[in-house]
């Protein structure tokens, strides 16, 4: 029976852990934290996969569940294909996505997500993108509608709970506290793991799921900039890219760009999270109902260029061009409640009756906000757009003139960074020349070659779980191949 050692607790370590273990191989999941820290990044998301699917039927085959107020007697839910995921993923990383990674998360991802639900993941419909019930009917739009079960940025956590009763009930090896520190080679082939003091851990396959390097302040330095050097953390503290550094060491090739990452708006006042169960900063999603402004009281972005799950992954981005690397969200009567309400968590408004006196508050210019504001109102059109103005609002533009005004302070929160490990659509570690690495594999952030300038909502936890999976099972087939013939 061949050992599988997997590096890294997250959703594609776990995922790589119980697909090992059903291949038959005995399994050793290492995490660098305690047990409080289970779960990596996935642990603090919003707990959201983005699928294909056919209609109603296949959503239907995965949950029964509904969030208050969206259950209806029929649902109405155009397909979401191969071919629109594929277009989407290309689109949004400007051609560069490898196509046969894409390929293989779009066509396993429904049969992944049904594959979590065995293991006790639960879902629900969620009205992430513009989902609602109209006479009795829920009208679905392609694309994100299941998050796992769950409230908040807790969501996250409770895909990562089954997951890992699922793992002890199947006897996988849990270490805490035992960080990767180098992949051991033996002729050119991968043979066990170093673990600091402790003696290194044999394995007939190393499997690399220990995220990016977004907590590494030096690696942040180095490939992001030095503006990102005390940027406000919204992934887990742990990803400090020990393990990918390491297997590029062991041989492996680097793939997708390091000069970029997801990062969302925050609230500055919140902390960075700890242990799994704790809340990270919550992400202002609400940008795209009112408008984003820098310290100069300008617009710098055009906040609403799509549905915001598709675009909130790189207003970070945008933020940290800005002077002091911050912004506000300014919204009026209109939209104030429904930002409240689904988009600001915790985080506290500053409220004005006019816009000179929120200028005052925040900080910024008055003369300058008013000009803004002003501006902006001028270029809202009937079709709910604002051009002729430098950005335009290309959706969901509609005047600032029902005071009294509210904005929300925002800076920069890194979740995580695109750059890391080659792979092919199996998990195998490849070398800069493609040809896979012996006995190594990889998945989840610590892998590059998907996610380039910005991502689709949802499609970060798919590819943990697509590609944690395939990377377990080709590791215990392949390390099976291999037992016996070279130790440590």
């Amino acid at each position: 029976m061949p050992k599988v050692v997997v590096a890294g607790a997250g959703l594609a370590g776990l995922t790589a852990a119980i697909s090992a273990r059903e291949a038959g191989a005995n399994v050793v999941l290492l995490e660098k934290g305690d047990r409080t820290d289970v779960g990596g990044n996935a642990a603090f998301s919003g707990g959201l996969f983005l699928f294909c699917y056919d209609g109603p039927a296949d959503l239907t085959s995965i949950t029964q569940d509904y969030e208050a107020g969206m259950w209806a007697d029929r649902i109405e839910a155009p397909p979401y294909t191969t071919e629109a995921y594929t277009d989407e993923l290309m689109a949004m990383s400007n051609g560069r996505a490898d196509p046969q990674l894409v390929r293989a998360l779009t066509n396993r991802s429904l049969d992944t997500v049904r594959w979590l639900t065995e293991k006790g993941v639960r879902f629900t419909f969620n009205r992430t993108v513009g989902a609602h019930v109209r006479e009795g009917i829920l009208h679905i739009p392609p694309g994100q509608i299941l998050t796992s079960t769950g409230n908040g940025m807790s969501r996250g956590f409770e895909v990562i709970k089954p997951l890992v009763r699922r793992a002890e009930q199947l006897g996988v090896e849990f270490r805490w506290s035992t960080p990767l520190v180098e992949v051991l080679r033996s002729n050119g082939r991968a043979v066990a793991a170093a673990v600091g003091d402790d003696e290194p851990v044999p394995a007939d396959a190393l499997v690399i799921t220990s995220g990016g390097f977004q907590a590494n302040t030096e690696l942040r330095r180095r490939y992001l900039g030095p503006e990102w050097e005390n940027v406000k953390l919204r992934g887990t503290r742990l990803a400090t890219g020990d393990g990918l550094t390491a297997a590029l060491r062991a041989g492996a090739g680097e793939a997708g760009t390091w000069a970029s990452c997801h990062s969302a708006a925050v609230d500055p006042t919140m902390p960075s999270p700890g242990c799994s169960e704790a809340a990270p900063p919550f992400p202002l999603h609400g940008f795209w109902l009112g408008v984003l402004v820098n310290r100069d009281g300008e617009r710098f972005v055009d906040e609403g260029p799509g549905p915001w799950v598709k675009n909130y992954s790189k207003m970070g981005k945008a933020i940290m061009r800005q002077p002091g690397c911050e912004a506000y969200e300014i919204f009026d009567q209109r939209t104030a409640k429904r930002v409240a309400d689904e988009f600001a968590g915790d985080a506290v408004p500053i409220v004005a009756a006019t816009v000179p006196e929120l200028a005052e508050r925040i900080g910024t210019p008055a003369d300058a906000l008013v000009r803004t504001i002003k501006e902006f109102n001028r270029a809202c059109q009937d079709s709910r757009t604002a051009k002729g103005i430098t950005p335009p609002k290309s959706q969901d533009a509609t005047p600032l003139d029902h005071p009294p005004f509210v904005a929300y302070h925002a800076v920069a929160g890194l979740t995580f960074t695109f750059g890391g490990v080659r792979i092919d659509p199996n998990g195998r570690a490849l070398d800069p020349d493609g040809v896979p690495v012996p006995g190594l594999y990889a998945a989840g952030e610590a892998t590059g070659g998907l996610f380039y300038g910005d991502y689709p909502g949802g499609a970060a936890l798919m590819r943990a779980a697509v590609f944690g999976r395939a990377a377990g099972r080709t590791a215990a087939i392949e390390g099976s191949d291999s037992a016996g013939l070279e130790s440590f």
